[in-house]
Order: C-alpha cells, then sequence, then structure tokens
C-alpha cells in the first residue's frame, strides 16, 4: 500500500492514499507526516490538512477508510524552501471535528509528526432549551465525578420554564465514549429525580469503586412544600436506586460530596433559608444513600455578621476535610472517614487589607494530606484583577509551607470569582479550573480556563483554555481524575452543534503533559 502523498507546488495539491503508519518508510524526496491521535479522539473517519509556506496555505481532506491511528502521509515540495507548518484536524461522518494537532517543520526536513489532541463535545442528548451542570455560581465544580477505572458520570439541570424541574446524568468511559446504562436503556442521558423539584436545585456527584451517588439540594412542587438535601444511588451497571432519599429537611444549597475508602461517602451543604439559619451541615452516605449516625453541624455563622459560604469536602486515605469562607477568610475542619470531628472550626487563612477568598475548593493530596484552592478578589473593584492560589494542608488540617500561584488572572466580578474547581490524581497531579470574562476572558466573552500543578505546588503547564468552541460563555466548570487524565465539564452558550437551542453542558478529556525521562543514574 502506498502512503498519501500531496505535493505542493504552485497552486495544486494533488492526494493519493492514506497508510498505516508501520508500513511506511522515510524517502528522501518527501516529507513523511505521521499522525498519531489521543485515546479521546475516537469516530475520525477523515482528516483534514492544511500545510502552510512562505504565505501560501494549501487544505486537502484524505480519507481514513479502514486505517486506524497512527497514520502517515508524505509531502513533496519541489522548488520550495523554508518553514513548513502542518495543521490537522480529524473529523468524524458528520464533519464535526473530533481531534486536532500540529506542528512546525522546514520543507526539507525526512520526517514530522503530529499529535491530535481531544476536542469538546456536548453531553445533554436532549436539545430544547437550556440544558447545564448548574447556574449557580456558588454551587459549581461538583457536578462530574470517575470511578477508579475511568468510567465517569456528569449531572446537569434543564432550564424547566414551567417551574417543575427535574436533574439528569449521563455516563462515559475515560476516552469520552458514551456508556449503555440500564436507566437510559441506551447511550442518553437519564432523569435522576424520581420526582419534580424547582428551578433552585443543583446536583452533585460523586463515584467509588462501583457505586455513585447523586446529591441535590430539592424544593418539592405542588402541594408539598419539603426542601432539603435528596440523593439517589447508581450502581456500576448504571441502574438507578428504586426512589430518592431525604438526608435533610432544611432548605439547603451547595451541596458537595465525595467517596470513602470504607465505600460510603462523606457529604456537605450549606443550610440558609427563611428562619434566618447558615450553618454547614455534613452527613456519611452509604452506597444505597442510608446515612450513617445523625446529620451533624460543621459550623454556625450569622447570616448579617459571619456569613459562610462556598463550601467544599474532601477525602484523603481516613481523614474528610470541610473547608469553606467565612467573611473573606479560610476556615477548615477535619473528621474521620467515620464522621468524627478531630478538629473546631479553624481559621487557616485570613483576608487581606485588599483581597478576599470567595471560594474554596479542595482535593487529596499524596500520603494523606490535602490540597486547597482559593479564589481570592479585590475588594475594592470587581474589574481589578482576582487570584487563584493552592496551599498544603496536613492530615491534621494544618498548613504546610506557603501559597502556590496558580493564576493572577481571574476577574473578581462578583459572580466569575465564585466559580472554580480542581481535582487531583494519585499521582499528585491537580487540574485547577476557573472561568474568567470580559477582559479576561477568551475573546469570545466568559472563557474556562485550566492550569495543571503538583499537589505540592509545582506548576506542570502553563494556564490554556480548555474549551475548543469558544463561541459565547463558557463558563461553571466541574473536573474529575481519570487514569490516565482528567475530564473537564462545563456550561456552553456557543449554540453550536448538535445543540443549537440556548446553553448545553460540554465535556472535554485532557491529558497532561508526560513526564521528562529519567536521566541515567538519575533518581
Amino acid at each position: 500500500m502506498r502512503r498519501h502523498r500531496l505535493l505542493l507546488v504552485g497552486s495544486m495539491v494533488a492526494a493519493g492514499v492514506l497508510a498505516s503508519a508501520a508500513a511506511c518508510t522515510s524517502s528522501d524526496r518527501y516529507v513523511v507526516v505521521t499522525v498519531d491521535a489521543r485515546a479521546a479522539v475516537h469516530d475520525a473517519k477523515a482528516i483534514s490538512v492544511a500545510l502552510s509556506n512562505t504565505g501560501t496555505t494549501r487544505m486537502d481532506n484524505l480519507e481514513l477508510r479502514d486505517h486506524a491511528f497512527p497514520v502517515t502521509f508524505s509531502i513533496s515540495a519541489p522548488g520550495r524552501t523554508g518553514d513548513l507548518a502542518i495543521t490537522i484536524d480529524a473529523l468524524d461522518a458528520n464533519g464535526a471535528v473530533v481531534g486536532h494537532g500540529s506542528a512546525a517543520t522546514t520543507v526539507d526536513a525526512a520526517v514530522a509528526k503530529v499529535m491530535l489532541d481531544s476536542t469538546d463535545f456536548v453531553v445533554n442528548t436532549d436539545y430544547a432549551g437550556d440544558q447545564f451542570p448548574t447556574d449557580n455560581f456558588e454551587a459549581g465544580g461538583f457536578q462530574v465525578a470517575a470511578q477508579p477505572d475511568g468510567t465517569w458520570t456528569a449531572v446537569f439541570a434543564d432550564g424547566c420554564p414551567t417551574n417543575s424541574c427535574s436533574l439528569f446524568a449521563r455516563r462515559f468511559d475515560k476516552t469520552g465514549k458514551a456508556l449503555d446504562t440500564q436507566a437510559a436503556a441506551g447511550t442518553n442521558a437519564f432523569t435522576v429525580t424520581a420526582r419534580p423539584t424547582s428551578s433552585v436545585a443543583t446536583p452533585a456527584v460523586a463515584s467509588g469503586q462501583a457505586t455513585s451517588v447523586v446529591l441535590w439540594n430539592f424544593s418539592d412542587v405542588g402541594t408539598s412544600t419539603a426542601s432539603g438535601v435528596a440523593c439517589r444511588a447508581l450502581d456500576a451497571t448504571g441502574r438507578l436506586g428504586n426512589d430518592q432519599t431525604t438526608l435533610d429537611t432544611l432548605g439547603a444549597y451547595v451541596v458537595s460530596v465525595v467517596p470513602l475508602a470504607s465505600g460510603s461517602f462523606a457529604a456537605s451543604w450549606r443550610i440558609l433559608n427563611a428562619s434566618v439559619i447558615d450553618e454547614l451541615h455534613t452527613a456519611i452516605v452509604k452506597p444505597d444513600c442510608s446515612i450513617t449516625g445523625p446529620v451533624q453541624l460543621i459550623a454556625k455563622g450569622n447570616v448579617v455578621a459571619d456569613l459562610l459560604h462556598r463550601g467544599a469536602v474532601a477525602s484523603s486515605a481516613e481523614r474528610v476535610l470541610f473547608a469553606w469562607s467565612t467573611n473573606g477568610d479560610l476556615h477548615a475542619r477535619v473528621a474521620s472517614s467515620a464522621g468524627v470531628f478531630a478538629t473546631v472550626d479553624t481559621m487557616l487563612v485570613p483576608k487581606t487589607a485588599t483581597d478576599d477568598i470567595e471560594s474554596v475548593r479542595v482535593a487529596a493530596a499524596p500520603g494523606g494530606g490535602f490540597v486547597v484552592g482559593l479564589r481570592w478578589a479585590d475588594t475594592a473593584t470587581a474589574t481589578g484583577n482576582g487570584r487563584i492560589e493552592l496551599r498544603q494542608l496536613s492530615a491534621a488540617g494544618a498548613l504546610v509551607g506557603g501559597p502556590a500561584l496558580v493564576t493572577d488572572k481571574a476577574s473578581s466580578e462578583s459572580d466569575a470569582s465564585h466559580a472554580f474547581t480542581m481535582a487531583s490524581r494519585a499521582d499528585g497531579t491537580v487540574l485547577v479550573a476557573w472561568h474568567t470574562c470580559g477582559t479576561l476572558g477568551d475573546g469570545n466573552q466568559c472563557g474556562v480556563f485550566g492550569r495543571i500543578m503538583r499537589a505540592t505546588g509545582e506548576a506542570v503547564t502553563d494556564a490554556f483554555a480548555i474549551p475548543t468552541t469558544t463561541a459565547g460563555d463558557q463558563q461553571l466548570p466541574s473536573v474529575a481524575a481519570l487514569p490516565d487524565g482528567f475530564v473537564a465539564v462545563w456550561s456552553d452558550a456557543s449554540a453550536k452543534a448538535p445543540d443549537i437551542s440556548g446553553r448545553s453542558v460540554r465535556a472535554r478529556i485532557l491529558y497532561p503533559p508526560s513526564p521528562p525521562p529519567t536521566p541515567p543514574g538519575g533518581d
């Protein structure tokens, strides 16, 4: 089989046939280009190739036919010299871009390599009206979770104009392929709520070895006025528990939940209702959504003088960390995985004369400790630059070392300054994701950005834009760790196909860069 040859001369691009990489060798007369792809680039049927040299660009589409990545093609450019830019998109059967990569080389080079990275895709399968992980800026960041094998679940809401609302979920494998579930009787999204709730409901999800639980702040509609926190289980086959279980009966929101080594889950939520209660509650939730022991009080505030908000929970080894912001200060409390508190409400990081801690997120760190993310905002002006920092905590909840800067280009505008998320892997890599707007956005209104860090504070990557679809607002990301990467989910207002009606839920699989090789004799 001959490789695909592109002849770059004058205004003509001549095409032949793609060949599998293993069948090809380099030639002195051609630049042999090998195209490989991340595992998340799937269902590709063709590649679109753009070649740029001395101000001229030539394009062609090459059918993949039965060839799997890696594949090769060759470029001939008689009479040309200088730099050669190669840009390649992988296309599915509908012409949608499912992978993208580029490389810079020279016309007289013998070989070039292009790695196709993942692109984002729509999670929801009902396209009428709005679909979004959440529209509550304080509650964003908890809407995706992954099992150890990389099976991940995204949860989301719809616009429900009648205020009789449902919450939904959809499951995927570690490469972003939709999975069959019993709940959906196929690969589509399915309804999680067993009875309608109001539009204030925001879901949170956590996944253990085999079982996942979805929690949300429910508010019954119709004749019932019940409200509180509800839970529904989802087993390894994607089968829902028979009914939703009520965990708390006080008006609640900002729910978060994490898996424990025991197979149960630790959940936290904020109470803020008409009785002017401002409290953080927690419970240990079993895989069937029943709870072990009573619902407990984490911290109590006063709505006027000591506002509690924007909290999160993480588990690491046999400890659970609850962290939140109180009037711009970082507070935390540690408990055992059985729900027994080991520390009292402790203020760890105070606000400064110019900046408040507006939002807090937490994740596990290797060795049983924790990493805490802090999103700071300028208290004087919403147009001032905010920042996101990481702090290390020991298993006992004590600060270790100083702050590590993630970004100083996070806006202080009220909604955006609440919106960020983080997830950690067992190897100590942490993905921090956030959205920011205005001049700090992506050039198309609000944008979602990420940066991969070490739990110890070292940067692995620079900040980067997570979405590949950037039209309109991209907001409120959630992230989860996968065996070989991360998944990010966010609210998308691009109205791009396949969901051209209102907001949608988009996701992307992200891969950390490979570590450099260990030098001979090195550690």
